[in-house]
């Protein structure tokens, strides 16, 4: 029997790993898309374009440490209904995981699961590197020490945003942490996905955030950190509409809320006067994208937001958006 490959598609919170996994799906339409979201509510499942390419969402948790068990049951799924013609004969399947997730976690049920051993392998661990962010994610997030580490190949973005100087210090730093892994400039090549890499053993200890000014390569690293990732994410969902000006004054709103905890905000905004949501994607310090849809991905024209902030209280998260909710309802 064939063995179905999986390629592993990582990278931090805002990336651009959706944005790439676009690109690709336009060229490829061989695949089969396992999106996994950190929030209740998925968002990155309806930015995959008009392909025709089965894309599945598993949102509510991270694969590596809360619903891993979920993938599982999803990989039988898929390769069952591609077996009795419920699918298309996808020849590969990419899982694109949360900002949060380790790779070597998501890759761990192929690796002992019998079952699933028999049907798929992990071809590649692809991590996307956002280079306008990567000193400061080196800083403060250690799953992204994670995700470099566990990486077959570093595919870069934002790159036309950088600095040559900041940029040719940021691959030397991603040398001195992965010097296997080969750097690719952007825009990543499809042909990656045909790619296979040597599997690699997990390596112990823990990662943690670079202090200021500290060394990459410190062998001393602090021990457990007091949560898996300390990454807490709350979904909204609102019936209401707001004129572009208003939604402006709500964001610029929720980023004070928030402060230095936010880290990502997704969402699909119900903007007077447009036929389609707004797309906002927002990446901790960098300056909010806002995208004008055409129409909306589904039936469902309501607004609807996720919000990922860093906090040592689990329930911050919502308690910023149970407020933000109090505020649209009184700007409309």
């Amino acid at each position: 029997m064939d063995r179905l490959p999986v390629v592993v598609l990582s990278g931090f919170l805002g990336s651009g790993k959706t944005t790439l996994l676009n690109r690709w799906l336009r060229e490829r339409q061989d695949l089969a898309v396992i999106i996994n979201e950190l929030g209740d509510i998925g968002i990155d499942q309806h930015l995959t374009g008009e392909s025709r390419v089965p894309v599945t969402l598993l949102s509510g948790g991270c694969l590596c440490c809360v619903i891993q068990g979920t993938l599982s049951s999803t990989l039988r799924n898929l390769f069952m209904a591609r077996k009795n013609g419920e699918l298309p004969p996808f020849s590969t399947l990419v899982l694109e995981t949360t900002g949060a997730a380790d790779p070597f976690g998501v890759t761990a049920p192929l690796e002992q699961d019998p079952w699933l051993q028999k049907r798929f392998f992990c071809q590649s661990v692809l991590t996307v590197v956002d280079a306008l962010a990567g000193t400061r994610s080196l800083e403060r997030h250690p799953e992204w020490l994670e995700q470099i580490h566990a990486a077959d190949a570093l595919l870069l973005s934002k790159t036309a945003q950088c600095e040559p100087e900041a940029l040719a210090a940021l691959q030397a730093q991603l040398t001195a942490l992965n010097p296997t892994a080969h750097i690719y400039p952007e825009p990543a090549p499809v042909d990656l996905l045909e790619q296979s890499f040597t599997r690699r053993c997990r390596v112990t200890g823990s990662f943690a955030p670079v202090a200021p000014g500290g060394s990459l390569l410190s062998p001393h690293h602090p021990q457990t950190q007091p949560s898996r990732h300390q990454l807490y994410s709350a979904s909204l969902r609102w019936e209401g509409g707001l004129s572009w000006p208003l939604w402006q004054a709500a964001l610029k709103q929720l980023a004070r809320q928030c402060g230095d905890s936010l880290i990502r905000v997704k969402g699909l905004l119900c903007v007077e006067g447009l036929d389609g949501p707004l797309l906002v994607q927002w990446v901790e310090a960098q300056e909010p994208e806002l995208t004008p849809l055409k129409q909306w991905p589904d039936e469902d024209a309501v607004t609807r937001l996720v919000l990922i902030v860093r906090h040592p209280q689990a329930d911050f998260a919502q308690q910023q958006l149970a407020h933000w909710e109090t505020l649209l309802t009184q700007l409309s």
